[in-house]
């Protein structure tokens, strides 16, 4: 025997549950799939069936979480490989220093999980890019890369020491 509502959002809950409910019926009455899109119908595998090609179809806007683009838009984790630098350019203020200003500042690529054993990391040091054990944040080569190459991309260029930049340059010049 079902009880009586108490109150109007208990009666609210309730007519909710039942909207959700045929909902839910409908859906699986339309085999639809959890894309979006009716499912395919079997086919015999001796190749019998016509072969039908999908045409057209929702068009996909950059908002919608299945466009190829959506994910690079919004976080600039993972993209193009940073170069590795031989030589790194001087700066006025330390790599750690620069990271905690500017990481929401400018689009900064987080490395990958560090994949030398955790046993064998050196636990006294800790790097705030790689937000793991095993190395300073000054040491970091993989840090040193990204910052000289947002500094190459014009983002960090407030940073650079011009003058220990220019004598770098001046000693190339005259070692010929």
């Amino acid at each position: 025997m079902k009880k009586h509502a108490l109150d109007i959002a208990d009666l609210l809950k309730r007519a909710k549950k039942y909207v959700n409910a045929e909902k839910s019926l409908a859906a699986r009455k339309e085999k639809t799939s959890w894309s979006g899109y009716p499912e395919k119908e079997e086919q015999p595998r001796s190749g019998q069936g016509k072969k039908h090609k999908r045409k057209g179809g929702p068009e996909l806007t950059k908002g919608d979480p299945r466009h190829k683009l959506s994910k690079r838009e919004d976080t600039p984790k993972r993209g193009s490989p940073i170069p590795d630098y031989n030589t790194f350019i001087p700066l006025l203020e330390t790599r750690t220093r620069i990271l905690a200003v500017e990481k929401k500042k400018v689009p900064i690529q987080w490395p990958a999980p560090l994949r030398s054993p955790v046993d064998k990391r050196d636990s006294s040091k800790y790097c705030r890019y790689h937000h793991d054990h095993g190395h300073d944040t000054e040491k970091c080569r993989h840090l040193k890369n990204q910052i000289d190459d947002l500094i190459h991309k014009g983002h960090l260029r407030k940073y650079v020491d011009r003058d220990a930049y220019q004598g770098r340059r001046e000693r190339r010049k005259e070692a010929p």
